[in-house]
């Protein structure tokens, strides 16, 4: 039987017509459960932020907005924590990093993770019509075994 040690959720916090990435959190954590699984929550700041007209900004502010964005993230991974594993949280850990999704995905599913739950679908929109999902590019590379979690539409959790 397949019994994960350590599981890395990936969440852009989507809450989609299926709540995409809460869904994926809540099939993760039950999965923990079963088997004392070592839960890491990882939300992945997109590069292309900062490549939006900020021209107003000096590199300090944009240093000190990066700053910002580091704690809100943090903070929204700690309210995930205490909703989703509260009885778990001396299990979970969180990670903030700044990147391409699906590298930061794959690098930090090289730090001894046994599984990978992540939503079929998040906030990327239109763009995966042309570059292909983070979810596609994360189960084609991964090195460890990659739980893609769909909620159906009758489903009422």
């Amino acid at each position: 039987m397949f019994a994960p040690k350590k599981i890395l959720i990936p969440t852009d916090f989507s809450e989609c017509d299926g709540h995409c990435s809460m869904f994926a959190i809540k099939q993760a954590v039950d999965i923990s459960k079963q088997h004392g699984s070592e839960l890491v929550f990882l939300h992945v700041i997109t590069e292309d932020i900062y490549k939006k007209p900020v021209f107003f900004l000096t590199e300090e502010n944009i240093e000190g907005l990066k700053d910002k964005m580091q704690e809100f993230y943090e903070e929204k991974l700690d309210h995930l924590i205490e909703e989703y594993a509260p009885g778990q949280k001396d299990r979970c850990s969180k990670i903030v990093k700044e990147g391409k999704p699906y590298h930061e995905i794959l690098n930090e599913a090289e730090n001894n993770v046994d599984l990978i739950v992540i939503a079929t679908r998040g906030l990327s929109g239109i763009q995966n019509v042309f570059y292909g999902s983070v979810t596609e590019k994360v189960v084609r590379h991964a090195k460890c075994s990659v739980l893609v979690v769909r909620k159906l539409l009758n489903d009422k959790s």
